[in-house]
C-alpha cells in the first residue's frame, strides 16, 4: 500500500443523498433514536439511549469511543462500489476533525486476478486515502493515512474472514518497516486482535500505526506529527486514543456492510 500527502486543487462533487455508514445509521436531530430504517425494508428497535448533537453520536454512559451498537444485521450481498469507506464516512465521523489531502484516486472495487492481492479472494474493495487530523486534544495537527482491503467473496476454499487474517498477519508483520525508529510496538491498549508500532518516520517525526482486521476487513490507522506545526512530541497514548474512536466507528461499519462469508 502506498500512500500519498498531496492536497487536490479541486474537490470531487458532493455525492447527493445518503451513502455509506451515514445512511445506515439515520441520525435524527438530538434527542433518543427510536428507531431507523434500511432502505425502507428493516426497521430496528434500538433499546440503548443515545445522545445526538450536531458534531456527532455519543453514547449515554459516556463510554470513550463509543459508537451505536447494532446498527443492522449483517448484509447477505454487497452492490459494486456499494462500500467506499474514504469517500462516505471518514469525515462523517464527527468525532475526529479531518480534512482530505488526496484525490480520491485509489479506490477499487475488483474481481481481476491481477488487482487482487489476497490470496484466495475473488473480489476485494480497497482504498487509501490522506487526511490532515486535528487532534481532540487540541495540539497541533497531524498527518492521517488510512487503508484498507475487505475480502468480499473467495474461490470457496477459505471463508473470507480466515483469508483476511491471513492477509492481517502479513501486513502486521511488516509494520515496523514504515518507521525509521521503534519505540514500542505490540498489542494497542482498546483491541486485543490488532497490532501496532510507535516511533519515528525518517526525517525524525514521532508516527504511530495501527493494523486492525473487523470481519474480513484489514485496515490500517498511520498518524505521523507535522514538523513544521508541531508544538511537543507526541505520545503513543495521545495516538492511541484518536486510533480508538476511529476503530470503534470502523468495526461497526465493515460489521455491516461486509456481507456474511
Amino acid at each position: 500500500m502506498t500512500e500519498t500527502d498531496e492536497k487536490p486543487e479541486e474537490k470531487n462533487p458532493a455525492k447527493q443523498g445518503l451513502h455509506g455508514w451515514k445512511a445506515a445509521l439515520a441520525m435524527f436531530g438530538c434527542g433518543s433514536l427510536a428507531a431507523f430504517s434500511i432502505f425502507g425494508v428493516l426497521t430496528l428497535l434500538v433499546t440503548s439511549i443515545f445522545d445526538f448533537t450536531s458534531s456527532g453520536v455519543q453514547g449515554s454512559g459516556g463510554t470513550e469511543g463509543a459508537v451505536p451498537e447494532g446498527i443492522g444485521e449483517a448484509r447477505s450481498s454487497l452492490e459494486e462500489e456499494e462500500m467506499n469507506v474514504c469517500d462516505d464516512n471518514l469525515d462523517e465521523l464527527t468525532k475526529i476533525n479531518v480534512e482530505r489531502q488526496d484525490e480520491g484516486e485509489n479506490y477499487l472495487d475488483t474481481r481481476s486476478e491481477d488487482e487482487i492481492e489476497i490470496p484466495g479472494a475473488t473480489r476485494v474493495v480497497q482504498d487509501e486515502c490522506s487526511w490532515v487530523l486535528q487532534p481532540s486534544s487540541g495540539s497541533s495537527p497531524w498527518v492521517f493515512h488510512f487503508s484498507y482491503e475487505a475480502a468480499i467473496e473467495s474461490d470457496g476454499k477459505d471463508s473470507t474472514e480466515d483469508l483476511a487474517s491471513e492477509r492481517f498477519e502479513q501486513l502486521s508483520g511488516d509494520l515496523s518497516e514504515g518507521l525509521g525508529y521503534v519505540s514500542s510496538q505490540g498489542v494497542p491498549g482498546f483491541d486485543d486482535g490488532a497490532q501496532y508500532v510507535y516511533g519515528e518516520n525518517e526525517d525524525g517525526e514521532q508516527s504511530y500505526i495501527v493494523m486492525l482486521q473487523s470481519k474480513s476487513a484489514v485496515y490500517s490507522i498511520h498518524f505521523e506529527r507535522q514538523e513544521e506545526d508541531s508544538i511537543g512530541e507526541v505520545t503513543k497514548n495521545e495516538f492511541e486514543g484518536e486510533a480508538r474512536e476511529i476503530a470503534s466507528f470502523l468495526d461497526s461499519g465493515f460489521d455491516y456492510w461486509i456481507p456474511d462469508s
